[in-house]
């Protein structure tokens, strides 16, 4: 609830009428608000959740198995991302965003739990492994440019391609017991709308805050997703930079895939360090 009320009045601000901003020169704003290209590659070092659960035959659905802290995956995770930004027109934008992570762990259970029609009991060595990859696509128009501010608004998706995989010796229907490789994959295309707020103080320095959100059954997937960053970008020079921000993407619902029948909640939070080219 306090991330929708951080995106209302991220949007709401585009009610504020601004001062006159003629006098402000292109040369006097940081190249990113006027540019026409963008690309942005960064180490990205969140931390991350990943919560999940999958039914086989049955329609039980099993408890959320976390796969950081029960199954041992962690650790610290580092992972690049790339942003790239295409103003078409005067008005109008196109950005793409991409990072994903695999990790992966082995570890001796303390407690029984089921996944995907299977049982692993207490004391068994598995293996465990998750993967999330997520693209962001985002059209946006823009309704302050041209000076210090700039407020885009617009909507887009997130195309995100998610696996759970756990290994070992486990029990199906309370009765063969030998070791068994469980896989459970999903590609979930998902809409979302979001605001874009900047403000450049100066030639050199560039802030930024985005926030993206949707709740809502759309095909296989029935939830929620949050993706917002705050961000601070420094020019080198007319054509490079550097930033440093920090970003948050969740994503909390059901599954129904084919491939996949259950729930996943993934989380991602922390800081990004980029190499920025515009022109």
């Amino acid at each position: 609830m306090i991330r929708f009320t951080i995106l209302l009045i991220t949007i709401g601000s585009a009610l504020v009428v601004y001062p006159a901003s003629a006098s402000v020169a292109a040369t006097d704003v940081h190249p990113l608000m006027y540019s026409k290209y963008a690309v942005k590659v960064g180490l990205y070092a969140p931390s991350r959740r990943f919560d999940a659960s999958a039914r086989g035959s049955t329609s039980v659905v099993s408890p959320l198995v976390d796969f950081e802290r029960s199954l041992n995956a962690n650790d610290q995770v580092r992972t690049f991302s790339i942003d790239m930004g295409w103003r078409f027109s005067e008005n109008w934008g196109f950005t793409i965003q991409h990072f994903g992570t695999d990790r992966s762990a082995q570890t001796t259970l303390d407690s029984t739990f089921d996944w995907n029609g299977l049982t692993y009991e207490a004391g068994v060595d598995i293996s465990a492994r998750s993967k999330t990859e997520i693209t962001r696509l985002f059209f946006s128009r823009d309704y302050r440019d041209g000076a210090r501010h700039s407020l885009r608004i617009g909507a887009g998706v997130h195309y995100i391609e998610t696996s759970a995989e756990i290994s070992g010796v486990a029990t199906l229907d309370d009765a063969s017991r030998e070791f068994r490789r469980s896989v459970v994959s999903a590609s979930l295309p998902i809409p979302n709308i979001g605001a874009w707020y900047r403000y450049s103080p100066s030639a050199r320095w560039l802030l930024s805050a985005r926030a993206d959100w949707f709740s809502a059954d759309v095909g296989d997937y029935s939830g929620l997703i949050w993706n917002i960053a705050v961000s601070a970008d420094y020019a080198l020079t007319d054509h490079i930079g550097i930033g440093l921000s920090y970003q948050f993407v969740e994503l909390d619902g059901a599954i129904s895939d084919t491939r996949w029948r259950g729930s996943l909640r993934t989380k991602f939070d922390g800081p990004v360090i980029n190499l920025t080219g515009f022109w």
